[in-house]
């Protein structure tokens, strides 16, 4: 498999109103944090009380854009793969963004925290932005602190690879966040990673993945996926049909 590696720019941005509708679907964040080897909050939902007896609550989104300029081919799979940290309890799921300027030629600011094409407020988000990953949640698995985390990708995320020049990510919490469930109770939920400052390579979050072999056009409107053969002949052996790419 190939990899593609983030870079210095990725980052959090968390938001913290009093509200939660105040919290989640608010156009900025208050804070950004773009210099971290690792954070328990990759993602995050927090509910605590302050001093008066009010409660705020707390989004943390990660962002991060990798160079996807040398795909010219089809990618046949791919996947995320996030080194953890400490937080281990929370959920989350990877979507399509436009921030870092649309391209990543801006570093991340605030302004970013909804930056997720299609995000709609007061809605979940499962029929509104493009999904990059599957989900997880802590109640279906484990995430481990200390080594490989992978995320299966989806067919937008395998596109996006091939057509565009940059893919641009949200990570952000799946069971709170991503479908709008007011949290029930007081406390945090959250899972830990490791960013690109991470000491070494291998703790650096990255895209594994697979480019087709083969013929890899559609013909007569049928995909090369399901196209095992052309005139008796392998797909996988074929790799122009009358001199054609």
């Amino acid at each position: 498999m190939a990899e593609l590696f983030s870079n210095t720019d990725d980052g959090r941005v968390k938001g913290f109103t009093s509200t939660w509708a105040g919290t989640r679907d608010a156009n900025t964040g208050q804070t950004v944090a773009t210099a971290e080897a690792a954070s328990s909050n990759f993602t995050a939902v927090n509910t605590f009380s302050g001093r008066g007896g009010g409660t705020t609550f707390r989004v943390e989104r990660s962002f991060m854009y990798f160079d996807t300029s040398g795909i010219t081919g089809t990618v046949a799979s791919a996947r995320f793969e996030i080194v953890g940290s400490s937080g281990d309890d929370g959920s989350v799921i990877a979507v399509k963004s436009n921030a870092f300027g649309g391209d990543g030629g801006t570093a991340l600011s605030t302004g970013d925290f909804d930056a997720m094409p299609g995000w709609t407020d007061g809605a979940s988000q499962a029929s509104n932005v493009t999904t990059y990953s599957e989900a997880f949640e802590s109640t279906s698995g484990t995430w481990n602190v200390s080594s490989q985390n992978n995320l299966t990708a989806t067919s937008d995320l395998l596109a996006d690879m091939k057509n565009n020049d940059v893919v641009i990510v949200c990570f952000l919490d799946y069971t709170n966040d991503y479908l709008n469930v007011t949290p029930s109770s007081a406390g945090t939920t959250n899972l830990g990673a490791r960013f690109f400052e991470a000491s070494s390579a291998g703790q650096r979050p990255r895209i594994d993945f697979t480019l087709a072999t083969g013929y890899t056009h559609t013909v007569l409107g049928v995909a090369a996926a399901n196209i095992g053969k052309v005139n008796t002949v392998a797909t996988a052996n074929i790799g122009k049909i009358n001199s054609l790419d």
